[in-house]
Parts: structure tokens; C-alpha cells; sequence
């Protein structure tokens, strides 16, 4: 009864150091490259740049989020998921910009296959990166 005991108190400090091995040695990483608020301050457009390893191309993504939160990474493999609405491995990802309070344009191939929802928490998304009130 005692190996047993030991045996199983033994698997489950594996199991935890494990945990902790993988949650502070992530799989991948995220950069911030470019943040913009909206115009009235509720919501704030991160661009970034993930990267997860040399057998992996990077990623720029776009992620929503409103000003008075920050972003939580996921516990084990460290990628920023929440309010993701663009992402390619193929585009920079750069051209983005606030038109409105609740309106975001992103610039993108229009070829791309990854193309942004038409909206977000209350923000409409658009790719009329050439709006003047973009510039």
C-alpha cells in the first residue's frame, strides 16, 4: 500500500512540474508591434506578431479588446487568442486604422483568404484602409 502511495505521489509531482515547465517555458511568443485606440477610448486595436518556433512561419494577427482590459495568454502555450479578427502569415498585417468610435478598417490583399468578421463586441470591421478619415 505504502509503493502505491509513493507511487502515485510521485506521478503527481511529474504531473505538476510538467504544468509548470510548460507554462513558463511557452511554445510561443507574442510581440506587440502597433496599438490604436478608438477615437472615443472604449476599445483598443493590437497588432501582433507571434512566433512559435523556427518550424513555424510568424503570425501578425489583429486583436480587439476593450481599454480597460488587457489581453490573458493561454496558460500553456502563450498565444494571445482573445478578440482575435485578422490574421496571416503571408501579410504584415500594419494597415489598420480607426474610421469612427466603433469602426475599424483593416488593409488587407484582397486576395487574402483570411478576411476579418464583419464585426466585433459592438465594433463593425471594415477593409476601407483607404478612408480618409483613416488618415
Amino acid at each position: 500500500m505504502r509503493k502505491l502511495l509513493v507511487g502515485v505521489l510521485g506521478l503527481v509531482l511529474l504531473a505538476i512540474a510538467g504544468s509548470l515547465l510548460l507554462h513558463f517555458n511557452q511554445l510561443c511568443g507574442e510581440e506587440v508591434q502597433k496599438e490604436i485606440t478608438s477615437p472615443d477610448g472604449r476599445y483598443v486595436a493590437v497588432l501582433m506578431s507571434r512566433n512559435c518556433g523556427a518550424t513555424t512561419p510568424f503570425v501578425a494577427h489583429i486583436n480587439l479588446r476593450r481599454a480597460n482590459s488587457q489581453f490573458r495568454p493561454d496558460f500553456f502555450s502563450g498565444t494571445i487568442t482573445d478578440g482575435e479578427i485578422w490574421g496571416s502569415s503571408n501579410y504584415s498585417g500594419d494597415r489598420f486604422c480607426w474610421s469612427g468610435s466603433n469602426r475599424l478598417e483593416i488593409g488587407y490583399p484582397r486576395d487574402s483568404a483570411s478576411r476579418p468578421p464583419n464585426s466585433w463586441q459592438g465594433v463593425m470591421i471594415g477593409d476601407d484602409y483607404r478612408n480618409p478619415l483613416c488618415q
